[in-house]
């Protein structure tokens, strides 16, 4: 059943019309169409007159509830204000609800590795002793690497199949990841030769349609369970941990990939502005908008770059808004 058809109430077309018209876009929408779709059963308790929105519906859906976190409130008020937008645009008489300003977005610094500490992280990850009821001695050495090395999401190196690896030209299709955007990733000839062997020891007699990356059992790895192994070998490479949403995540990890690699532009005098829309495309980003706060996060972690970096790309550094969910 499409998520559109769980829209009832006053405003079902409307807010069909209206998720419809993001995913046209490149938005997914998945979590705003459900969190839409229980306000649309919320308006069932109110009078609605010419499908007007009014401030009264608008302040009770987006009162923050009991024990609710900042995150789920933020989004939900969020995705509501959006709708708001779309009615008023439509010709609706609809009341906007202001920003929630309990949490800021920018509040969290992300963990960049340094070499060192990669280094010594990739040693930890290959010293996993082998086990015959498991595969992680060869997945996990592969999996880490292809984060850091290529900067996936974790989500992305869930969801590759086996026909997804050209294994003659050694690179990946990324598919319908974040914005539903298709991209090609190239791979370096160590970390092709290390697709190969596992491809060679696990997938061979598998189907082309199955998940890369799989338990030995062949299920599907598990992100809880993978960020526990990743916790505990942060702990055996000397990295402290700061705990449940202080980091380093593993999405850290794509974070240090983009920093590391505008530095070596920088070091190497390529032009970021020529660089970042290379990066943008590559890491699957909608602009490269999203792509700038790297620079920032860059200029900080290494320090004496700043200089080099403000020389090749004063137009940009200024107006950087650091955006660390891409």
């Amino acid at each position: 059943m499409k998520r559109e058809e769980s829209f009832v109430g006053e405003y079902k077309e409307l807010l069909e019309a209206f998720v419809k018209q993001k995913r046209m876009l490149g938005y997914k929408y998945d979590t705003t169409c459900d969190n839409l779709g229980r306000f649309s059963r919320y308006t069932l308790n109110y009078r609605i007159d010419n499908k007007n929105l009014s401030k009264e519906l608008v302040s009770d859906w987006t009162a923050r509830r009991q024990n609710e976190s900042d995150k789920t409130w933020m989004h939900r008020a969020s995705d509501l204000r959006q709708f708001a937008r779309y009615l008023h645009n439509q010709g609706y008489n609809a009341f906007i609800p202001p920003k929630c300003h309990k949490m800021s977005r920018n509040t969290f610094t992300p963990y960049i590795f340094t070499h060192e500490e990669i280094q010594n992280f990739i040693r930890v990850v290959d010293s996993i002793a082998p086990h015959p009821k498991s595969n992680k001695s060869q997945s996990y050495p592969l999996l880490f690497r292809l984060l850091y090395c290529s900067g996936l999401r974790i989500s992305e190196s869930f969801h590759i199949k086996i026909s997804d690896v050209d294994f003659e030209k050694g690179t990946l299709i990324i598919r319908a990841s974040k914005f539903s955007k298709d991209r090609i990733i190239p791979l370096s000839p160590s970390l092709a030769s290390m697709f190969i062997r596992y491809h060679d020891l696990f997938n061979r007699n598998k189907s082309a349609k199955d998940f890369y990356f799989t338990n030995k059992n062949g299920t599907p790895l598990s992100s809880s369970w993978v960020y526990k192994v990743y916790r505990k070998l942060l702990w055996k490479a000397g990295i402290s941990h700061g705990g449940k949403g202080k980091g380093p995540r593993i999405h850290d990890l794509r974070h240090t990939f983009c920093v590391h690699t505008l530095a070596k532009q920088v070091k190497d005098g390529v032009d970021l502005y020529v660089a970042l829309p290379i990066l943008s495309v590559y890491l699957g980003h909608s602009s490269v908008v999203a792509t700038q706060g790297y620079i920032r996060l860059t200029a900080e972690a290494y320090p004496d770059l700043i200089k080099k970096i403000s020389e090749t790309c004063a137009y940009i550094l200024p107006e950087v808004t650091i955006n660390e969910t891409n």
